[in-house]
């Protein structure tokens, strides 16, 4: 099976969430276990644009890595700020 396949089919067995839900709640068997032990994490919701070519990059990595984008995008930024 080809990644391209890989990736579609791990994206149709996701549990389809708005985006609330996705700031509100945890999602899916590893973030929960992530999440136990950890405060629950204030979030801003914020609005920028974005190359396409970038947000489509972000997206497979999202999948590829089975986490929201908004964590990987968390993650670079603390990279980026902390350095």
């Amino acid at each position: 099976m080809s990644k391209t396949d890989d990736m579609k089919n791990r994206t149709r067995q996701q549990k389809n969430i708005t985006p609330t839900q996705a700031l509100s709640e945890d999602i899916g068997e590893k973030e929960n276990d992530q999440n136990k032990n950890q405060k629950k994490v204030e979030r801003k919701r914020v609005s920028f644009d974005i190359r396409t070519d970038l947000h489509k990059e972000l997206k497979t990595q999202a999948v590829v890595q089975e986490k929201n984008i908004y964590l990987l995008i968390e993650e670079a930024l603390e990279t980026y700020l902390n350095k």
